[in-house]
């Protein structure tokens, strides 16, 4: 599974989640996305990994130096949407309901185009 593929799930599960309005699943979907940006256990590589084996993505290249921060840009969009989630849903719901949908619209997007402005950004400051 790749990542496109993956922020094309994310995108879908939280707007249909929203949609249903089902809080105590969308903290569970929070949580998911909490435990694969802190420990990069991320569900597209073990997918992968029991699909083609444990030799997927065993060799990593070689750092280019080129990196500013050594950080993987897609660790950090898991941890960035988990805090804007916290904020819009969890905080000030009320106040800033469109939120969560924009944030789950754009993954939806991202997955479907394979342009993620976020990431991209990530990129271009320094992150992997």
């Amino acid at each position: 599974m790749s990542e496109r593929v993956f922020r094309f799930i994310l995108g879908t599960v939280l707007m249909l989640l929203l949609l249903l309005q089902q809080d105590q699943l969308i903290l569970v979907y929070m949580g998911i996305l909490l435990f694969e940006g802190i420990t990069n256990l991320r569900i597209p590589i073990l997918v992968s990994r029991v699909r083609y084996g444990a030799a997927y993505g065993a060799v990593q290249p070689a750092d280019s130096g080129c990196s500013k921060i050594p950080f993987d840009a897609e660790r950090a969009l898991r941890l960035i949407v988990v805090a804007m989630l916290v904020v819009s849903f969890v905080m000030y719901r009320e106040q800033i309901w469109f939120f969560p949908w924009f944030i789950g619209f754009m993954l939806f997007m991202a997955g479907m185009t394979n342009i993620c402005p976020m990431v991209m950004g990530l990129r271009w400051i320094g992150f992997r």
